[in-house]
């Protein structure tokens, strides 16, 4: 049987036949852990992943079968499968899209701490249904919607459960003893736990046991800074206290992770005891959380950089030789690539940018270097580095659509995802990391270094020549064969709701290369170009419906024929 065949038939025996959350685990430890000596191991991570997040999203749910299958048995199959994947994640053959994948399915396996590997964990709701003081109608809903279930069949949907009746006996401060709610709270946090769900600061005080002196400086100085910018007022005269805020705990951000990947470089043993594994997951799930951390923090500092004048302040700055400005972008941008090489994702690369924006930024901008203008110098050789930069995000991007698409369209299929879900999954492992952050600095710092240059304005997000009819899309597009067209926006479906006819885009505005319409372009690839230029926009709309060639190697990518 082909092997998407013999992965489609597998899981969706998985989904009719297998109904208990632990047992679909134990059966993808079985699929999973059975595969990854083979030649079919990237596939094997691939399709857990997918399935895994579908699991832990709620697209795919868990019933209950009559059994009494305790929770410890999620925690010791978990723990298998932890086991097994860090052993690859460790091998020297383990290929980047192997790294992506595994890094994938850890943060969807549930805790296997002792307390939660014990013979009955998790017992304190079979105390708290029988709390003394509340009405007999509540007792009853919490031992039938909660206690049952857990000592049953244990679930993602049992979190959801308890915090909606959490939120049910908070509502009004006075209805229930706090005791009663003290101890609801206790489980709901032990719940989260028991999931792998509690926030970045609850997780790291986790693991500040096993930190030593130096690695214990780092992670404090990260939580305080954390702590001021939660704490820090939204307003006009905070902002530039918000950016250099936001990238100092970035910078620490960045000395934090690199102390729990240095510790998470040595494989397992075979004789480690379950406490240092359970630590390890720990471990694993800090680093991948200040991972998620990064994305937020870039995506706060891009804000407050458009806020202050973006792309347009910094051209102006480096038109009066005041370069100063630029060291928060860069080291933004410096801060993101590092997140990448920590993730797997071309290393030694992301270290050769990371080495020339420190080089760049401490060498600053001269008057004259040689008989050249300082400022045209400083801007190509900073211009050398941001393309750099972005062709390893197009790289990245390039990659997960060989990984995913395929085997999300088909094992959505087979299991009745729906078709939304499964349309947007690549989309939006791109788009809600790191790497979408990257793309967007890199898209804001090279506008200004074209600025500054004087170059033409355009911006090429998918090479290549075809010829064709120009016209401007609104809200349909024409059905004609060989078109052209320029957008004055772009809401986001353009590419694809016209089939075949499409053969080029001109948008008329800025657009990250990692965009919903950027990707979407690569993957059907529609020549596209943005162009911001105010006189070739001109020129361009009045091309519309004559026949044209568009070629992004020219001067003026649109020219009549």
């Amino acid at each position: 049987m082909p092997l998407l065949g013999y992965w489609e038939a597998e899981f969706k025996y998985i989904v009719e036949q297998v109904i208990l959350h632990g047992n679909k685990l134990e059966v993808m430890c079985e699929l999973l852990v059975g595969n990854l000596e083979s030649g079919d191991r990237l596939e094997a991570l691939i399709f857990s992943a997918i399935y895994l997040k579908w699991i832990n999203t709620g697209q795919i749910p868990c019933f209950e079968d009559g059994g009494h299958p305790r929770p410890n048995r999620h925690a010791e199959i978990s723990r298998l499968i932890f086991r097994e994947l860090e052993r690859i994640y460790c091998m020297k053959d383990t290929s980047l899209q192997e790294v992506l994948s595994i890094r994938k399915i850890h943060p969807c396996l549930p805790s296997f701490k002792a307390e939660f590997t014990a013979s009955v964990p998790l017992t304190r709701i079979r105390d708290v249904a029988h709390w003394g003081d509340i009405p007999h109608d509540l007792k009853l809903q919490i031992k039938h919607t909660i206690q049952n279930k857990l000592h049953r069949n244990a679930g993602p949907e049992d979190l959801v459960a308890t915090e909606a009746m959490l939120a049910r006996i908070t509502r009004n401060p006075e209805e229930y003893s706090e005791a009663f709610v003290e101890q609801f709270k206790i489980i709901h946090h032990e719940l989260k736990d028991f999931s792998m769900l509690g926030n970045l600061t609850e997780q790291l005080e986790s693991i500040k046991e096993s930190f030593g002196d130096r690695s214990l400086s780092a992670l404090t100085l990260f939580l305080e800074c954390k702590e001021r910018l939660d704490n820090l007022e939204e307003s006009k005269d905070a902002l530039d206290k918000s950016i250099d805020l936001l990238l100092k705990t970035a910078q620490s951000l960045n000395a934090l992770r690199e102390v729990i990947v240095k510790g998470l470089e040595s494989s397992l043993r075979n004789d480690v005891p379950d406490a240092a594994i359970a630590m390890r997951q720990k471990w694993r799930l800090c680093e991948i959380g200040l991972e998620d951390y990064s994305f937020l923090l870039l995506s706060r500092f891009l804000n407050a950089l458009e806020v202050v004048g973006g792309a347009q302040q910094l051209k102006e700055n480096a038109e009066s030789k005041n370069v100063s400005s630029w060291n928060g972008p860069l080291g933004s941008l410096f801060v993101g690539i590092r997140q990448l090489g920590l993730s797997g994702w071309k290393p030694e690369e992301c270290t050769a940018i990371g080495n020339e924006l420190l080089a760049w930024k401490e060498k600053g901008l001269s008057e004259k270097e040689g008989s050249e203008d300082g400022k045209a110098v400083w801007a190509l050789r900073l211009k050398a580095t941001l393309d750099r930069s972005r062709r390893l995000t197009e790289e990245y991007s390039e990659a997960l659509p060989q990984m995913f698409p395929q085997k999300v369209e088909m094992l959505g299929k087979a299991l009745g995802i729906p078709e939304n879900s499964v349309r947007t999954y690549n989309e939006a492992e791109i788009r809600a990391g790191v790497i979408f952050q990257v793309s967007k600095l890199c898209t804001l710092l090279l506008k200004a270094v074209r600025s500054t240059l004087g170059s033409q304005g355009w911006d090429v997000l998918v090479p290549g020549a075809a010829h064709g009819t120009l016209i401007q899309a609104i809200d349909r597009w024409a059905v004609v064969k060989q078109i052209l067209c320029y957008l004055k926006g772009a809401p986001g479906d353009e590419v694809t709701a016209a089939g075949n006819n499409i053969k080029g885009v001109v948008l008329l505005q800025e657009l990250p290369h990692l965009s919903h319409l950027g990707v979407r372009a690569g993957q059907e690839k529609v020549i596209f170009v943005t162009c911001e230029d105010d006189d070739k926009i001109a020129d361009i709309q009045k091309l519309n419906g004559k026949c044209v060639r568009h070629n992004t190697t020219s001067n003026f990518p649109v020219k009549d024929l």
